[in-house]
């Protein structure tokens, strides 16, 4: 089931440093968002990512999350012996989600996803983009091609390399009247900048780049996991 959310103005992403403070995300991410807007207005409890990271986690890989949030699913399901990057365009998730995980000792850089990311080409087992594209700039998921065409790159080829991430769409899924409500407000106060992006377009962008392994849908959300060819 699709939902139509009217598009917010043409400046629609702003920068919100304040509402990614380090303090917030520590203190109030894992009930606001995790246990919060995940079961309750995208219908996709925080099991089923867990999935993704348990399939997917192994000893002694290089691990690159983008945007992790306060750490919640490393934290519970990494191994040790991991070699651990985070990226994030906030300075105050970034040391939020680097405090909860030092004592995997993540590098951590400060970037935007859209742009080439600060690792060496096919230098990465595993990639993260775990609720993240529905926030990056632009209203289509194709507009966002290039996050995909930079994970690609740092990721090891031939199989070696996997990808995992979920977010929430507009449409191809299905939504609650609240979900809808808070679709729509997320978009008009630019936290989200998803009017556009959809189901099939992100299979799409999906195969064309790697072999998918899994990819599903709960609730509003889409989960997959994929890996390099």
């Amino acid at each position: 089931m699709s939902t139509t959310v009217p598009a917010p103005p043409a400046l629609d992403i702003t920068f919100h440093p304040d509402l990614w403070s380090q303090t917030k995300m520590t203190r109030l991410y894992d009930l606001l968002v995790v246990h919060g807007t995940y079961p309750l207005l995208w219908g996709c409890r925080w099991k089923y990512p867990a999935r993704l990271y348990r399939h997917a986690l192994r000893p002694g890989t290089t691990v690159l999350d983008i945007g992790p949030g306060s750490g919640f699913f490393l934290d519970r399901f990494a191994p040790g012996n991991l070699r651990l990057h985070l990226l994030d365009r906030y300075t105050g998730s970034l040391t939020a989600a680097a405090t909860r995980l030092a004592r995997h000792r993540p590098a951590l850089h400060t970037g935007d996803a859209l742009d080439p990311l600060p690792l060496p080409s096919s230098s990465v087992d595993l990639v993260v983009l775990g609720m993240v594209l529905h926030c990056l700039r632009g209203q289509t998921i194709t507009a966002k091609t290039p996050v995909f065409d930079h994970i690609h790159e740092v990721l090891k080829k031939d199989g070696q390399g996997e990808f995992l991430g979920y977010t929430v769409l507009a449409h191809g899924v299905g939504h609650s009247p609240l979900g809808r409500v808070g679709l729509g407000l997320l978009n008009r106060r630019g936290v989200f900048a998803n009017t556009g992006d959809s189901l099939t377009d992100l299979v799409t962008v999906l195969s064309d780049r790697f072999e998918i392994v899994e990819l599903s849908v709960r609730g509003s959300v889409a989960l997959w996991r994929v890996r390099t060819r």
